[in-house]
């Protein structure tokens, strides 16, 4: 050890460094990326928060690939990849420092699950993990009317806007840092899983006067989920904990109801597997068939009108899980980095109709589409194993002919919640 505190000490260590907790802070950082350029400035922040409680801050900054960069050339090649390379680069850089806890940030596609997975994949880790959303994108001219990037390269494509639409939807429609603003990766992956503290996903990166400097409500969440990574120490929390088989089914059910990212699938399966949870326990079939109990109730893009930062102004994630327990559709006792049970985490949270006047959840009586119309798991003669199909509310799709002897659902009728 001589060897390690001297090399230690010629990077600053002092004397009283080497009685605290090392705390591994993680951050797939670049400075390209809106989703990621943050991460270095709350890197600092958890830092300083770390230190006042009496903790020493290891940094680990990671490679990031982002969809929103390599999508459509060779480059999207390296996206899922990019997943499993995160998350060796965390266990590489906590285990190797022989760091006590570790707190991961993650932003956007890969990056999420890649801030998970390695907590999941080290039994004795303590751990957070903190994330915040884009805000609305407004094109100046345009009657406050969002145009998202994606839809205007297909409106292009099909002449319904001329170039000069297109550029300024290039130059308006991401507005400044943060993760996605609708339900793709990023916000597919929320708090559901308990691995992240309450109302912390949907809380907008930055601001439209101040697009790229961490919001004052960011850094509240920093310090709070520094506290919590303590608290967890102390009760000897560690993630595999808090990462169960049922936990996996509340965040399932969490990503049925918003109209979430088939990457979910990838992801929570990835997820189990780090966690030690056996294949026979939680598999794509058991995805299905708890989904196919949850009805579409956030009124959400892609498929809806509103974005994060909008259910953000409701309560953000926690009312719809609230929801969802008041239905029976989330395990109410598993655990989370809050030392709580979801339900107590719950217990102050209104319901949607509490709200009042709003759309942008409907309640689980009333959804905005039934059971049955969001993510379909399939197989057939083309996939033997199996095959994703997203509706996200729309009922007018049947399979029919052919297509129908072909495909069938898997059987939506076993339910896997525990009574």
């Amino acid at each position: 050890m001589t060897c390690a505190r001297a090399n230690f000490r010629a990077a600053g260590w002092k004397d009283d460094d080497f009685r605290k907790p090392l705390i591994t802070i993680a951050a797939p950082y670049s400075n390209s990326m809106p989703c990621n350029n943050q991460f270095r400035d709350l890197a600092d922040i958890l830092a300083e928060e770390v230190e006042k409680l009496g903790g020493k801050a290891h940094f680990c900054f990671t490679p990031v690939i982002s969809d929103g960069e390599s999508q459509g050339c060779k480059a999207m090649r390296y996206s899922l990849v990019s997943r499993e390379v995160i998350t060796d680069c965390i266990e590489v850089m906590h285990e190797g420092y022989h760091a006590d806890a570790i707190i991961t940030l993650g932003g956007c596609d890969k990056s999420v699950p890649a801030a998970v997975m390695p907590l999941a994949r080290k039994a004795g880790s303590c751990c957070a993990v903190l994330r915040g959303a884009r805000g609305r994108a407004f094109i100046p001219d345009a009657g406050n009317v969002e145009r998202m990037v994606m839809e205007a390269i297909g409106a292009y494509g099909q002449g319904l806007i001329d170039l000069e639409e297109l550029h300024r939807a290039e130059c308006h429609g991401l507005p400044g840092s943060g993760s996605c603003s609708a339900m793709f990766t990023a916000c597919t992956m929320p708090e559901a899983l308990g691995m992240a503290l309450p109302g912390t996903a949907s809380k907008p990166a930055a601001t439209r006067d101040d697009p790229r400097s961490v919001t004052e409500r960011k850094r509240q969440d920093c310090a709070a989920v520094v506290a919590a990574l303590f608290s967890l120490a102390e009760k000897g929390l560690s993630a595999r904990k808090i990462i169960t088989k049922k936990a996996l089914e509340n965040a399932v059910a969490v990503v049925y109801a918003l109209g979430g990212s088939t990457n979910a699938v990838l992801h929570t399966l990835a997820i189990a597997h780090e966690a030690g949870i056996p294949e026979s326990e939680f598999n794509i079939e058991n995805f299905h068939r708890v989904g196919q109990r949850v009805p579409l109730i956030g009124n959400v893009s892609p498929h809806g009108r509103y974005h994060m930062s909008d259910l953000d102004k409701i309560g953000g994630v926690p009312v719809v899980m609230r929801e969802l327990l008041d239905a029976g559709l989330v395990h109410g006792d598993c655990m989370t980095v809050t030392g709580r049970t979801v339900a107590e985490n719950l217990a102050g949270t209104p319901s949607v109709a509490a709200l009042g006047l709003q759309d942008v959840l409907y309640p689980v009586t009333k959804p905005l589409a039934p059971a049955g119309n969001h993510i379909l798991v399939l197989k057939g003669n083309l996939a033997p194993e199996s095959a994703v199909c997203k509706l996200s509310g729309k009922t007018d799709i049947e399979l029919t002919g052919a297509f129908a002897d072909s495909w069938n659902m898997l059987d939506p009728k076993p339910v896997l919640f525990p009574a």
